[in-house]
């Protein structure tokens, strides 16, 4: 699974992953007859069109099985919550904070634009010769009916979101800032393998891996 394409973007939110690994993770899973799915997460804050573009660009560089987008969704414990805690809020139906909508103001696209993008390529990702073919041609049953079965499923999703986001989804201008609609940052509860004992004091767990 791999969560956004950008490396300065994958270091923003302490992904602690990289670009060059996660395209060598889809391969090997493709060679051992796993389908792949990569998450794309977009909408932070300077996002134009040319990072559009290059997410595009990488995105068929990693040439994945399947894609799902997501919105960046800031929660209070992150953190990329205090990066994010000047930015407007344009959604404020909290039950619509699940990463398949908006909800945060961009600096220079408006939301219809960045829903185009995406909607635009996850079309492109999914049309794409190798893409087809593996969905109709390759020679595995099992591969084959999940590809089929996702192409399926994305068109019945691409239909709700768009009815969604042009009858249901409210968002308003000049809203509050992250900070004003949600409260201060709790990053600080944000560490990695924490084990709180019996007397409630807190431990560092940490893993070591030998070869």
């Amino acid at each position: 699974m791999k969560q956004n394409t950008d490396e300065i973007t994958l270091k923003k939110i302490r992904k602690g992953s990289a670009t060059s690994t996660d395209r060598e993770a889809i391969r090997l899973l493709r060679k051992h007859g796993i389908l792949s799915l990569a998450t794309w997460v977009t909408d932070f804050e300077e996002v134009s069109d040319r990072d559009f573009i290059r997410s595009l660009k990488q995105l068929l560089w990693y040439d994945p099985d399947q894609i799902m987008s997501l919105y960046v969704t800031p929660h209070r414990w992150t953190g990329y919550y205090r990066i994010a805690s000047e930015r407007r809020v344009i959604q404020l139906d909290q039950s619509k904070w699940d990463y398949k909508h908006q909800v945060l103001e961009a600096k220079y696209m408006s939301p219809w634009r960045i829903f185009l993008w995406v909607k635009c390529i996850e079309l492109i990702l999914q049309v794409r010769p190798r893409a087809l073919w593996r969905s109709f041609f390759q020679s595995d049953q099992a591969s084959r009916h999940g590809m089929s079965w996702y192409i399926r499923m994305g068109r019945r999703v691409i239909a709700h979101e768009l009815w969604n986001f042009l009858l249901h989804d409210f968002r308003v201008s000049n809203g509050p800032t992250l900070r004003e609609f949600w409260g201060m940052s709790q990053d600080y509860q944000e560490i990695p393998l924490r084990i709180t004992s019996a007397n409630g004091a807190s431990m560092q767990s940490k893993i070591v891996i030998k070869p």
